[in-house]
C-alpha cells in the first residue's frame, strides 16, 4: 500500500521514466513521465475494449503503458503506479463491480511482469485523486478535506489532518456503500445493502445510474448528460432527488469530519452545472461550519495526476517539470 514520501535521504534520479495507470470502468488513462527532458505523455484505451476482461484486459493496458514508455527511446522505467476504483488489500482488488474479471487477481505481480519493472505500487484511483489535489491543485495546502468523484461510479477521499485517511481494511470513504437517505426507515428488512451486493447510494447516484435513468425516462439511446439538459417537469424532478441524496450524504460525512474544503470532480461533475449550486447550497445549509466546494483542479484526470505523485515517491522525486502541471485547468470556486 502506498505511504506519502517523507525522506530525502537517497539521491534524486536525474533521468529515468515514471510510470501512472489509472483504470476506469469505462476507460484507461495511461501517462509517462520523462525525467531528463521533463516531457509527459499520454494515452488512453478503452478498458474492456473489445470485449475483454481481466488478464486480458490488463494485458492491453499494459501494452499501451509500454507504447508510452517506449516513445522515450529507451530510458529506464524507474516506478510505475496504478490505480483502480475499488479496494486495494495487499496486492489484489476487491469490491470492484465497474472492473469485472480484475478482482482477486495479483495485479502487482501482472504488472511487475508485464511491464519488468519491480517497482510497482498500487493503489485506489479516488484516494489518489486526492493526492494529487492535496499536491498541485484545489486541496493543497488545506489539512481537513473531501475530494467527491463523480464519474461512472460514486465514490470519495479524505484528507484528516493532513494524512490521506484509509481506515482499517482500505475502504474509507467508499460512499457509494452509503444508504440511501430516502429508505423507508420502518422496514430495515428491505433495504438493499452490501450483503446483498447492492452499493446503494452509488446506484442512485452515479454516471452508471444516471444513464439508466435517462433511458427509463428519456427512452433507449439516451445518455445520463441528457437528464441535465431536459426541460420535462418529471425528469428535473426526478434528477434533483438523487443529487439531493448525494449531497445529503456528503454533508453527513463533512459534519463527522469538520473538513474546510470540498473539491468535486469526475467527468459526470464537470459537465453537468445543475450539480453545482444544489450541492452547494444543501451543504451549506446541513453542515454547521460550512467548507467551501470547488471544482478540482484536474477535473477529469485527478486519479492519473494521484498515481504519478505516487511514482515519483517511489523514485524519490520530490519536483516535476512545473510546466507540466500548468498546462492542467486551474480550479475555478463554484459561485
Amino acid at each position: 500500500m502506498y505511504q506519502p514520501f517523507e525522506s530525502s535521504s537517497r539521491d534524486v534520479p536525474r533521468q529515468g521514466l515514471l510510470l501512472a495507470i489509472d483504470v476506469g470502468g469505462t476507460k484507461t488513462h495511461v501517462a509517462c513521465y520523462d525525467i531528463a527532458s521533463g516531457q509527459l505523455r499520454s494515452d488512453i484505451v478503452a478498458t474492456h475494449a473489445d470485449g475483454l476482461h481481466g488478464v486480458a484486459a490488463l494485458e492491453r493496458i499494459l501494452d499501451t503503458a509500454r507504447a508510452c514508455a517506449e516513445a522515450f527511446q529507451g530510458a529506464p522505467l524507474l516506478s510505475v503506479a496504478a490505480v483502480f476504483p475499488g479496494v486495494i488489500r495487499g496486492h489484489t482488488l476487491l469490491m470492484a463491480p465497474n472492473t469485472p474479471g480484475l478482482d482477486g487477481l495479483d495485479l502487482h505481480e501482472l504488472i511487475v511482469r508485464g511491464l519488468g519493472c519491480p517497482s510497482v505500487l498500487l493503489d485506489n484511483d479516488v484516494k489518489a485523486g486526492a493526492l494529487a489535489e492535496a499536491r498541485w491543485g484545489a486541496l493543497q495546502g488545506i489539512d481537513n478535506a473531501i475530494y467527491l468523484n463523480l464519474g461512472t461510479g460514486l465514490s470519495a477521499a479524505a484528507i484528516v489532518n493532513g494524512r490521506l485517511l484509509r481506515g482499517h481494511n482500505g475502504a474509507a470513504m467508499e460512499i457509494g456503500y452509503l444508504l440511501s437517505p430516502f429508505l423507508d426507515s420502518e422496514d430495515p428488512a428491505r433495504w438493499r445493502t452490501h450483503a446483498e451486493g447492492a452499493a446503494p447510494l452509488e446506484e442512485l447516484f452515479s454516471g452508471t445510474a444516471l444513464g439508466e435513468l435517462a433511458r427509463q425516462l428519456l427512452g433507449e439511446g439516451h445518455q445520463a448528460l441528457d437528464l441535465f439538459s431536459s426541460g420535462d417537469a418529471v425528469v428535473r424532478r426526478a434528477l434533483r432527488e438523487r443529487i439531493t441524496a448525494c449531497a445529503v450524504q456528503v454533508a453527513n460525512v463533512a459534519v463527522a469530519l469538520d473538513v474546510e474544503c470540498i473539491a468535486i470532480g469526475g467527468g459526470l461533475y464537470r459537465q453537468a452545472s445543475l450539480l453545482e449550486p444544489l450541492i452547494k447550497d444543501l451543504i451549506g445549509r446541513i453542515v454547521p461550519f460550512a467548507p467551501h466546494v470547488v471544482a478540482a483542479r484536474f477535473a477529469q484526470d485527478a486519479p492519473l495526476w494521484g498515481a504519478l505523485s505516487m511514482a515519483m515517491d517511489a523514485a524519490h522525486l520530490e519536483q516535476i517539470d512545473q510546466r507540466v502541471i500548468a498546462a492542467t485547468l486551474e480550479p475555478v470556486v463554484i459561485p
